[in-house]
């Protein structure tokens, strides 16, 4: 029998036969992954192991995904368009908090970031009484378990390096957690096109710095994420930057402008939920003095827009941030504006429109409907950018001036902090004034990223660093 043959069998032995005792879950799960630790596998460039893997790329892509945030999704989406067209017979999961919503709208095997079973109230009681030790180990040895089955390990996108309303033990420690199993394994780890920064909390820094040195490949969507890493003592000098993922995601072809001599200018206006950088409760966030002064200004701005006879549309980036448009809603019901969710048939002055964003595709489709767009999520601004539509920023971190100030839009940035309605009038006004040169600067500057993707030369880095071939 081949050593090929023997692997097999042997793996196709049911470790859980071991442990078919009257025992918890938890302890049968550690048991039995342990087990699974220590069998028999190919190593990684032995003759068995080429057999096994048969030269086809296996690539697990990590990220926040499936949580209701549009341009979280939106640049997985693209990362798997690019990654599938470049190596058709590769073998793709990913690791995100919502496996099943990823799993039914990308087709791809998905694994939860932590164990499910620990969401179990019984187990989740026991666990806290043994002071989460149990629940911590049984994470680490299914990390470990999974993670030993790919070549590359890809952090795709997103604000990867940042601790943005997250405690220590979330988002960073998550990540944590997999890059370290990831090279404990002998996996690849690859950063591509991460946004990074800032970082307040200690521990958090701590090892998000130590998983940024240990990548094998890095990348940056801004030169602000570089600078910040280099900040922190990574050297970032080799280290390309490239546009944000999403640019990357095909678009279609823009719908006439809204404002033709027989329809009023359309203005899109993002919004959210802000309520600070700092981890707040649901009650505490939307009581929040930062929240209400937030609202209080957009408010006022639109009920200007409304009067001034614009048609205004809501737009949000992420599900939570529904709950501004309802506290909105009923801000201008009070002034005589009611909200329409669905377009109307013929456009008028003063017409407020929130129809339904599920998806960062959703968000693309009803920015194509506007002119001018003034937002404050970060991938609105990219998807307003995208259609060429003149915007105006309103962001709580530096990602929104970084990408605007590649537009040259520079001039159009506010802080959401110290966000200043009479200016805000000024910067829409000027844009407004203006709209022509703008719309055709931006896609100068549009042009110029498509011509500075960088897509073939990344794909080369990372297959080079990982060992596979284009297939």
């Amino acid at each position: 029998m081949s050593r090929l043959q023997q692997y097999r069998l042997f793996r196709s032995f049911n470790l859980m036969q071991l442990t078919r005792f009257p025992v918890t879950r938890p302890l049968r799960f550690l048991v039995a992954q342990a087990v699974s630790l220590f069998t028999w596998t190919p190593w990684r460039g032995s003759p068995t192991h080429e057999l096994v893997a048969q030269k086809i790329a296996r690539v697990c892509l990590f990220g926040f995904f499936g949580g209701g945030n549009f341009g979280n999704d939106g640049s997985l989406e693209a990362m798997l368009l690019i990654l599938r067209h470049a190596w058709p017979l590769a073998e793709f999961a990913c690791v995100c908090p919502h496996p099943q919503k990823i799993a039914r709208d990308h087709q791809v095997a998905t694994i939860g970031i932590s164990w499910e079973r620990l969401s179990n109230p019984v187990i989740r009681t026991c666990n806290k009484l043994a002071l989460r030790g149990p629940g911590m180990l049984a994470n680490w040895v299914r990390t470990i378990q999974y993670v030993r089955k790919f070549d590359m390990l890809v952090v795709t996108g997103t604000s990867t390096l940042c601790d943005y309303r997250a405690t220590s033990f979330d988002t960073p420690y998550a990540l944590f957690r997999w890059a370290i199993a990831a090279r404990l394994c002998g996996t690849k780890l690859f950063f591509v096109r991460t946004g990074a920064g800032p970082i307040q909390r200690p521990f958090a820094r701590w090892m998000l710095k130590r998983v940024a040195a240990l990548a094998d490949y890095r990348s940056f969507r801004d030169e602000v994420s570089r600078k910040f890493c280099a900040s922190i003592g990574i050297d970032t000098s080799s280290d390309p930057v490239y546009p944000d993922l999403v640019f990357e995601l095909p678009t279609s072809p823009s719908k006439a402008p809204a404002g033709s001599p027989d329809r009023p200018i359309t203005i899109g206006v993002g919004v959210m939920d802000y309520c600070g950088w700092q981890h707040v409760t649901a009650e505490q966030k939307y009581n929040s003095p930062s929240y209400r002064a937030y609202l209080t200004i957009m408010s006022t701005f639109i009920l200007s827009l409304l009067e001034r006879g614009f048609i205004v549309r809501l737009l949000i980036g992420e599900v939570a941030d529904q709950r501004a448009v309802s506290d909105l809603e009923r801000s201008m019901e009070k002034k005589g504006y009611r909200l329409t969710t669905s377009s109307p048939s013929r456009a008028e002055p003063g017409q407020l429109i929130a129809e339904p964003i599920r998806s960062l595709r959703d968000v693309m489709h009803q920015i194509a409907q506007t002119d001018i767009v003034v937002a404050s999520r970060y991938h609105n601004v990219v998807c307003a950018l995208k259609f060429a539509r003149p915007t105006v920023s309103i962001g709580y971190e530096k990602k929104n001036a970084a990408v605007m100030a590649t537009m040259g839009l520079a001039g159009f940035c506010q802080d959401i902090d110290e966000l200043d309605l009479t200016r805000l009038n000024l910067q829409f006004d000027k844009l407004l004034n203006n709209k022509s040169f703008y719309e055709q600067q931006t896609r100068r500057r549009l042009d110029e990223i498509q011509r500075s993707m960088g897509v073939e030369e990344e794909l080369l880095n990372l297959g080079l660093v990982a060992g596979v071939r284009r297939g």
